[in-house]
């Protein structure tokens, strides 16, 4: 039936990945949030469903242009649909609710805003709503990173009007907190959401390490003629910048912000979309519902501030599925200015903390040398298995001369001979001789293994591991780590494994306690202090202080504010009003007799 419904109206004859999943559960009246990469046919998931049901689907929707191109689509397809918006005249508007009452279509488009209309919610009561879709859902959570109060705000609003209906959620960008947020407000159980990989083996990513971004850009474009592309920069200013650079150089482009009159916008828009002219520079206020599907390079002149934005973005390119290339450019300045936005927000320290958290993730990726696919792919599912795509940037670096294959043949015949499922802590203890509670009390530290790479920094242990998970040696999930079948090729055949050097070289020895991954018996006293401290303020206990950053109090164990501030996630405002709690038990930790045995003094080199 549904596949009947899908070559009547759009001409396709099989569904893409999870699609059928999220129709069905939709069909069935279930709640349902669906996170599906870019390009992969999400309005489909609420179309087909809104086309077999009765009555009228009502679409939220965040932008003008998005409403206007998807009803356009569903007109041309021979569906029936309207959008109610700002652009509208009043007897425009007054005609589509009369429609509406007659049933004279399946889909209505809103913003989410339409609903503070007295007329419209009386509209709104009246019709035959069986089925709402949100579309762009991480507008709806606080932890999204396009989040609209309004989207939010609306929820109630829709319960009240129309009780009976079935809510469904779709997104591209998700992370797992953005996900319970809009299950917890949506009322979705678990089994109805539907998670599809986010990765995209067309896109290939890399990041440029270039002073002259300009010259790049010009040069790249000069050796891709009449390809389409995006050129994202920061600033209206900047995007005028290279706008003119480029011009002077013979390149044919147009511009796109929120300072150009809306005829110009919606001008340079159609010019781009219709191939009239190749390049368009703009801010990220171009992109949210941009359906070109040959668009052949993304560009980021400026460094994003979260990697939600930053997949958003890039992946506008190549949904007709043939390659594309999305090029990272940055400088420190990004960084400083991201910061100093964040500071000066208006938002609530716990927001203030959380686009921190989002920016280090983004410079995490803008630095880090392994895939940057994966690296990615991990970031929105933390469980989901990866293997290196072995076409970004990363993957095809011709600095990966390094072969660890001893060094992973090492750290998968500890995790075959103990027989259990190991965290990183574990791992690192173990093959560093790191006689601490935790290691003790699961008897670790008899394994044959023990301390076989004390010569081994933590730092350079911890990248060994990344470089398994993120290449698909080691399955990674709920923070235990797992042997999949790659693993025997390295146990097996002692493959070559190449990756950018990472030993540091050392002229002497110093004596220092190998007891540098977090102490856990420390930590649950920290993420106790820290539950008090949240109940007490009534916030949540991320807010405070991340796990990741009361792992590195238990592990580096500061006795000063001057020792704190040094470690992640610990700004002026934490180190005044949360530090002196957590300074109190980590000084009473360490003068306790037991707590000063938990690492053995070792010759290691440094």
């Amino acid at each position: 039936m549904i596949e009947l419904t899908l070559q009547k109206y759009f001409g396709f004859r099989t569904f893409r990945p999870k699609q059928r999943q999220i129709i069905e559960a939709v069909n069935s009246g279930a709640n349902t949030l669906g996170v599906l990469p870019t390009g992969s046919g999400k309005s489909l998931c609420f179309q087909i469903p809104g086309l077999q049901a009765r009555g009228v689907t009502l679409v939220i929707s965040p932008l003008i242009s998005l409403m206007k191109d998807q009803v356009e689509n569903l007109k041309q397809t021979g569906v029936a649909a309207e959008f109610l918006n700002s652009t509208l005249k009043k007897k425009d508007e007054a005609r589509i609710m009369r429609e509406g009452l007659e049933g004279r279509y399946k889909f209505l488009y809103v913003a989410p805003e339409r609903f503070n209309n007295e007329t419209f919610r009386e509209f709104v009561r009246k019709l035959d709503i069986p089925l709402v879709a949100f579309d762009e859902a991480h507008c709806i959570s606080k932890w999204g990173h396009d989040f609209r109060p309004s989207y939010q705000d609306v929820i109630p609003t829709i319960n009240a009007l129309i009780p009976d209906a079935a809510f469904v959620a779709l997104t591209a960008t998700a992370t797992e907190e953005v996900q319970e947020n809009i299950q917890e407000l949506l009322d979705i159980k678990d089994e109805n959401v539907v998670l599809s990989s986010i990765k995209r083996d067309n896109l290939h990513l890399s990041v440029n390490k270039t002073y002259q971004r300009d010259q790049f850009i010009l040069s790249y474009i000069q050796e891709r003629e009449d390809a389409s592309g995006i050129i994202y920069a920061a600033t209206r200013a900047e995007v005028e910048k290279i706008s003119a650079y480029l011009a002077d150089h013979d390149i044919n482009n147009v511009i796109y912000h929120g300072g150009l009159s809306k005829k110009e916008r919606d001008s340079n828009q159609h010019a781009f979309l219709t191939g009239g002219v190749p390049v368009v520079i703009a801010t990220n206020a171009f992109g949210m519902g941009i359906n070109k599907p040959d668009i052949r390079f993304i560009i980021h002149h400026n460094l994003p501030g979260d990697l939600e934005s930053y997949y958003q973005e890039i992946g506008r390119a190549g949904r007709d599925g043939k390659v594309s290339e999305c090029i990272l450019l940055s400088s420190q300045r990004d960084v400083n200015l991201h910061q100093f936005f964040i500071d000066r927000s208006n938002g609530s320290e716990q927001h203030k903390d959380h686009m921190r958290s989002k920016l280090d993730r983004m410079i995490q990726y803008n630095r880090t040398s392994k895939c940057l696919m994966s690296f990615m792919v991990k970031y929105f599912d933390a469980d989901e298995y990866v293997t290196a795509c072995g076409h970004c940037g990363n993957c095809l670096s011709g600095e990966r001369t390094y072969n660890m294959k001893e060094e992973a043949a090492a750290v998968l015949e500890l995790m075959r001979h103990t027989g259990t499922t190991l965290t990183k802590e574990h791992i690192i203890q173990v093959l560093r001789g790191e006689r601490t509670e935790n290691i003790v009390l699961n008897r670790l530290h008899e394994s044959p293994h023990f301390g076989s790479m004390s010569s081994y920094l933590t730092g350079e242990i911890h990248h060994i591991l990344d470089e398994l998970i993120l290449n698909g040696h080691i399955h990674h999930q709920e923070q235990q780590l797992h042997l999949v079948d790659k693993s025997c090729e390295v146990l097996e055949e002692k493959r070559d494994i190449y990756t950018v050097p990472f030993r540091k070289q050392f002229k002497e020895k110093v004596s220092i306690s190998t007891a540098s991954s977090p102490n856990e018996m420390l930590y649950q006293k920290l993420e106790a202090k820290r539950a008090a401290l949240a109940k007490k303020r009534g916030l949540e206990p991320g807010s405070i202080f991340t796990d990741a950053t009361l792992k590195d109090f238990a592990k580096k164990m500061p006795l000063s504010k001057q020792e704190m501030i040094k470690i992640e996630g610990v700004g002026n405002y934490k180190l005044k009003h949360y530090c002196p709690h957590f300074l109190k038990i980590i000084r009473q930790h360490k003068e306790n007799p037991d707590a000063r045995r938990m690492g053995e003094k070792k010759e290691i080199p440094t």
